[in-house]
Protein backbone atom coordinates (compact mmCIF):
# COMPACT_ATOMS: atom_id res chain seq x y z
CA UNK A 1 0.00 0.00 0.00
CA UNK A 2 1.15 3.32 -0.96
CA UNK A 3 1.74 5.54 2.58
CA UNK A 4 1.44 9.03 0.74
CA UNK A 5 2.20 12.04 2.80
CA UNK A 6 -1.23 13.31 1.64
CA UNK A 7 -2.64 10.48 3.90
CA UNK A 8 -1.14 11.11 7.30
CA UNK A 9 -1.62 14.99 6.97
CA UNK A 10 -5.39 14.57 5.82
CA UNK A 11 -5.95 11.70 8.87
CA UNK A 12 -4.19 13.74 11.49
CA UNK A 13 -6.00 17.13 10.19
CA UNK A 14 -9.66 15.19 10.58
CA UNK A 15 -8.37 14.07 14.29
CA UNK A 16 -6.92 17.02 15.32
CA UNK A 17 -10.55 18.50 14.23
CA UNK A 18 -12.20 15.33 15.71
CA UNK A 19 -10.90 16.53 19.20
CA UNK A 20 -11.95 20.15 19.04
CA UNK A 21 -15.35 20.26 19.04
CA UNK A 22 -18.17 17.82 19.76
CA UNK A 23 -21.91 18.60 18.15
CA UNK A 24 -23.58 21.48 19.80
CA UNK A 25 -26.92 20.82 21.85
CA UNK A 26 -29.25 21.47 18.19
CA UNK A 27 -26.85 18.47 16.05
CA UNK A 28 -25.23 21.00 14.26
CA UNK A 29 -21.91 19.28 12.92
CA UNK A 30 -18.85 21.58 11.00
CA UNK A 31 -18.66 19.62 6.96
CA UNK A 32 -14.86 19.40 6.61
CA UNK A 33 -13.02 18.48 3.50
CA UNK A 34 -9.39 18.02 2.35
CA UNK A 35 -8.39 17.19 -1.01
CA UNK A 36 -4.91 16.82 -2.51
CA UNK A 37 -2.14 15.05 -4.14
CA UNK A 38 0.29 12.30 -3.02
CA UNK A 39 3.88 12.28 -3.05
CA UNK A 40 3.47 10.25 -6.39
CA UNK A 41 0.99 13.16 -7.47
CA UNK A 42 -2.44 10.65 -6.97
CA UNK A 43 -5.10 12.64 -5.93
CA UNK A 44 -5.97 11.90 -2.59
CA UNK A 45 -9.43 12.99 -0.34
CA UNK A 46 -10.40 12.85 3.20
CA UNK A 47 -14.22 14.36 4.86
CA UNK A 48 -16.42 14.95 7.54
CA UNK A 49 -19.97 15.22 6.77
CA UNK A 50 -21.97 17.54 9.32
CA UNK A 51 -23.57 14.52 10.43
CA UNK A 52 -20.09 13.14 11.29
CA UNK A 53 -19.81 10.69 8.26
CA UNK A 54 -16.23 10.83 7.75
CA UNK A 55 -14.81 9.31 3.75
CA UNK A 56 -11.04 8.44 2.86
CA UNK A 57 -10.17 8.28 -0.37
CA UNK A 58 -6.71 7.44 -0.99
CA UNK A 59 -4.72 5.26 -3.42
CA UNK A 60 -4.76 1.81 -1.93
CA UNK A 61 -6.93 2.63 0.54
CA UNK A 62 -10.55 3.59 1.06
CA UNK A 63 -12.76 4.23 4.26
CA UNK A 64 -16.00 5.04 4.83
CA UNK A 65 -17.21 5.31 8.69
CA UNK A 66 -19.08 6.84 11.47
CA UNK A 67 -17.40 8.66 14.50
CA UNK A 68 -19.21 11.24 16.33
CA UNK A 69 -20.19 14.67 14.89
CA UNK A 70 -17.53 17.14 14.67
CA UNK A 71 -18.94 21.38 15.23
CA UNK A 72 -16.32 23.90 15.55
CA UNK A 73 -16.98 26.96 16.77
CA UNK A 74 -15.26 31.03 17.47
CA UNK A 75 -12.73 29.25 20.49
CA UNK A 76 -11.82 26.65 17.68
CA UNK A 77 -9.98 28.95 14.98
CA UNK A 78 -7.21 31.00 15.05
CA UNK A 79 -6.12 32.48 11.97
CA UNK A 80 -2.91 34.67 12.56
CA UNK A 81 -3.67 35.43 16.25
CA UNK A 82 -7.33 36.29 15.22
CA UNK A 83 -10.24 34.32 16.34
CA UNK A 84 -13.56 34.59 14.48
CA UNK A 85 -16.78 36.71 15.92
CA UNK A 86 -17.90 35.50 19.30
CA UNK A 87 -20.63 33.06 18.75
CA UNK A 88 -19.87 32.17 15.38
CA UNK A 89 -20.26 28.59 14.46
CA UNK A 90 -17.77 27.05 11.78
CA UNK A 91 -20.16 25.37 9.25
CA UNK A 92 -17.40 24.42 6.89
CA UNK A 93 -14.00 23.84 6.59
CA UNK A 94 -12.51 23.14 3.06
CA UNK A 95 -8.78 22.33 2.68
CA UNK A 96 -7.14 22.20 -1.13
CA UNK A 97 -3.16 21.21 -1.50
CA UNK A 98 -1.94 20.66 -4.64
CA UNK A 99 1.64 19.36 -2.90
CA UNK A 100 3.33 21.79 -5.37
CA UNK A 101 5.14 24.63 -4.35
CA UNK A 102 5.49 26.29 -7.80
CA UNK A 103 2.46 27.76 -8.96
CA UNK A 104 0.89 27.06 -5.74
CA UNK A 105 -2.73 26.28 -5.85
CA UNK A 106 -3.29 25.52 -1.58
CA UNK A 107 -6.24 27.12 -0.24
CA UNK A 108 -8.25 26.90 2.62
CA UNK A 109 -11.58 27.77 2.78
CA UNK A 110 -13.55 28.79 6.06
CA UNK A 111 -16.98 29.00 6.19
CA UNK A 112 -19.19 30.45 9.75
CA UNK A 113 -22.27 31.89 10.65
CA UNK A 114 -21.66 35.32 12.74
CA UNK A 115 -24.50 36.17 15.38
CA UNK A 116 -24.03 39.68 14.13
CA UNK A 117 -24.44 41.89 10.86
CA UNK A 118 -22.19 42.36 8.05
CA UNK A 119 -20.80 46.38 9.09
CA UNK A 120 -20.36 44.99 12.67
CA UNK A 121 -18.19 42.36 11.27
CA UNK A 122 -16.54 44.32 9.06
CA UNK A 123 -15.61 46.73 11.82
CA UNK A 124 -14.48 43.74 14.66
CA UNK A 125 -12.40 41.75 12.09
CA UNK A 126 -10.82 45.41 10.77
CA UNK A 127 -9.73 46.14 14.36
CA UNK A 128 -8.44 42.79 15.47
CA UNK A 129 -6.56 41.93 12.08
CA UNK A 130 -4.77 45.03 12.13
CA UNK A 131 -3.57 44.43 15.70
CA UNK A 132 -2.08 41.49 13.97
CA UNK A 133 -0.47 42.63 11.03
CA UNK A 134 -2.68 41.84 8.46
CA UNK A 135 -2.27 44.17 5.53
CA UNK A 136 -6.01 45.05 5.00
CA UNK A 137 -8.31 46.87 1.89
CA UNK A 138 -11.81 47.28 2.09
CA UNK A 139 -14.36 45.42 -0.53
CA UNK A 140 -17.68 45.37 -1.52
CA UNK A 141 -18.37 42.77 0.82
CA UNK A 142 -15.85 42.39 3.10
CA UNK A 143 -12.28 42.76 3.65
CA UNK A 144 -9.02 41.53 1.53
CA UNK A 145 -5.27 41.47 2.13
CA UNK A 146 -2.38 39.73 3.36
CA UNK A 147 -2.36 38.01 6.93
CA UNK A 148 0.80 38.54 9.57
CA UNK A 149 2.49 35.94 7.68
CA UNK A 150 2.07 37.02 3.87
CA UNK A 151 -1.01 34.70 2.46
CA UNK A 152 -3.31 36.28 0.55
CA UNK A 153 -6.81 36.10 2.24
CA UNK A 154 -10.58 37.34 0.88
CA UNK A 155 -13.39 37.64 3.77
CA UNK A 156 -16.36 37.96 2.28
CA UNK A 157 -20.12 38.73 4.06
CA UNK A 158 -23.53 37.48 2.68
CA UNK A 159 -26.72 37.66 4.92
CA UNK A 160 -27.60 34.71 7.07
CA UNK A 161 -30.75 33.41 8.59
CA UNK A 162 -32.66 35.38 11.20
CA UNK A 163 -30.28 38.64 11.43
CA UNK A 164 -26.80 36.70 11.01
CA UNK A 165 -24.42 36.68 8.67
CA UNK A 166 -22.62 34.38 6.83
CA UNK A 167 -19.01 34.51 6.18
CA UNK A 168 -16.20 33.15 3.79
CA UNK A 169 -12.58 33.42 4.94
CA UNK A 170 -9.99 32.27 2.12
CA UNK A 171 -6.59 32.08 2.41
CA UNK A 172 -4.50 30.96 -0.76
CA UNK A 173 -0.77 30.50 -1.05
Amino acid sequence: MNSPTFALAGLSALALLAACGKSDDAGNGTAISIQGKTDKGQNASASADADGRVNINLPGFKADVNLPKIALDADNMDIGGVKLYPGSKVTAVNILGDGEAAGDQDKVTIVFDAPADAATLKTWFTEKMSAENFTLAASANGLSGKTDDGEPFTLDFGAGAAGHTTGTFTISG
